[in-house]
């Protein structure tokens, strides 16, 4: 009988060792069956909405479950940006949520007047029934628009004028009300007051910041007779008088 070299045994004895775990944890495997959906960070959906898009069945298992098509089921709803689904070991299943919250409604001019809802990307999503409603209303658009389209042009430019009140603070995001496309130019509305605001379609930022100190002082001096307020121009707020019609300003130059 020939004699087997002890190298050779070596690596016999390790493979054979290596089989049986595989064996063994194949076999531990399919011995793990799902218990429980745990659901992270879902906002805009509840926990059963997610565990109903998700699709799988208790006692499924675990093992057996496709992460990948898990996570295309969840997020075939359009308020789901990315969901990511890892085996919560040893019996259960996580689904981590990354929702499309949205910062405004779109009020779109037609003969059904279609009510939508729009995120910080310009992404458009259904109506948020029930879940969000003090959004501020986007309003006097005339495109088509359907879930999934991403806006562009002064639609776009409203939506950074909303981020943009929402980085000032908390207080001046809430003020607004409405944003009315006008052609090229954005015309705002506040709670506060129901002055429209000629916001033109550059420099959000200082813009907002003028505003915030204009309401500022109206809240201290009562309603001023103002038509309007024009933040249009470079360094100054310019308001239409009732009595007179007229803009006041000390600065001509026109910024949008």
């Amino acid at each position: 009988m020939e004699k087997i070299e002890r190298p050779y045994l070596n690596l016999i004895l390790t493979v054979s060792i290596l089989v049986t775990l595989y064996l063994t944890s194949q076999n531990w495997k399919n011995q793990l069956v799902l218990h429980d959906v745990k659901v992270y960070d879902a906002s805009m959906l509840t926990t059963n909405e997610v565990k109903t898009l998700a699709d799988v069945q208790d006692g499924s298992a675990l093992y057996g479950l496709s992460l990948a098509k898990i996570s295309n089921s969840v997020e075939r709803n359009p308020f789901v940006k990315q969901a990511i689904v890892v085996r919560a070991l040893p019996y259960d299943l996580s689904i981590t949520v990354h929702e499309r919250n949205p910062i405004a409604l779109l009020a779109i001019d037609s003969p059904q007047e279609q009510m939508l809802s729009v995120d910080n990307e310009g992404i458009v999503l259904p109506l948020p029934l029930g879940r969000r409603n003090n959004l501020p209303i986007i309003a006097n658009i005339m495109e088509r628009l359907q879930v999934g389209d991403t806006v562009t042009g002064t639609l776009m430019q409203a939506v950074k004028f909303i981020c943009d009140a929402d980085k000032i603070g908390p207080t001046l995001s809430a003020n607004i009300a409405e944003v009315k496309l006008d052609e090229d130019d954005l015309i705002a509305y506040t709670t506060t007051s129901s002055l429209p605001v000629i916001i033109g379609n550059s420099s959000f930022e200082r813009k907002l910041i003028y505003l915030q100190s204009f309401l500022e002082e109206s809240a201290k001096n009562g309603d001023p007779s103002y038509n309007y307020i024009d933040l249009r121009f470079n360094g100054q707020i310019a308001v239409g008088m009732l009595e007179t019609n007229s803009i006041s300003s000390n600065d001509s130059k026109n910024e949008k």
